[in-house]
């Protein structure tokens, strides 16, 4: 799904457009990384997302209309990686059980925000080497 040679596409998914405009600033910052969609509307993202190909990274707030761990178990097999931006650190463990890659606490640093990048990018050149 993902090519070295071309960026990775990115989706965001909040219901907090402040959220948004933050991560949409992170995205830019990483110059490997491109901003596909934004969305504050869950329903309309699941739509659009289940419609379009090669979304990379999907970076998915969990506190929201309809749960982010419900809309990861809906688009699990629609993107390479979900990184959980949420500022509820106690669904961390439910988290990973819908196999998200990544649990990021609010508020999110760039340096943090691009560490997991690097790492996911890393990881997935490792197995698909």
């Amino acid at each position: 799904m993902m090519r070295p040679e071309s960026k990775y596409k990115c989706v965001i998914i909040d219901d907090d457009i402040n959220c948004i405009q933050l991560l949409k600033e992170y995205v830019y910052a990483l110059p490997e990384l491109s901003v596909h969609a934004t969305f504050s509307n869950p329903a309309a993202a699941i739509k659009e997302i289940k419609d379009r190909k090669g979304v990379d990274f999907l970076f998915l707030d969990i506190d929201m209309d309809i749960s982010g761990l419900d809309i990861a178990r809906m688009l699990r097999e629609h993107v390479c990686f979900i990184v959980f931006v949420t500022g509820h650190p106690e669904c961390a463990l439910e988290a990973f059980s819908v196999n998200a890659d990544r649990f990021l606490l609010k508020p999110v640093s760039l340096q943090k925000f691009a560490l997991t990048v690097n790492e996911l990018q890393s990881q997935h050149a490792r197995l698909n080497a």
